[in-house]
């Protein structure tokens, strides 16, 4: 199993959710009242989201380091 490959995986998709994080960020700043719940749950669904990733990205590396 290529851990180092997967773990590159993972790092690439909490890139990608960190510009999702930003984007709904920047939105949030100049939405309604009313529009900004429902922005905070996405906010509050995609860090969980990239943190997953990094921690599995995370673990998957070291995992690498100890099967070399």
């Amino acid at each position: 199993m290529n851990y180092l490959k997967w773990s590159q995986e993972y790092s690439e998709t909490a890139s990608q959710l960190a510009a999702v994080i930003e984007k709904l960020k920047n939105e949030r700043r100049h939405a309604r009242a009313a529009h900004k719940k429902e922005l905070d749950d996405k906010l509050s669904l995609y860090r969980q989201y990239y943190r997953e990733c990094t921690e599995t990205a995370a673990l998957l590396l070291e995992r690498h380091h100890h099967a070399a």
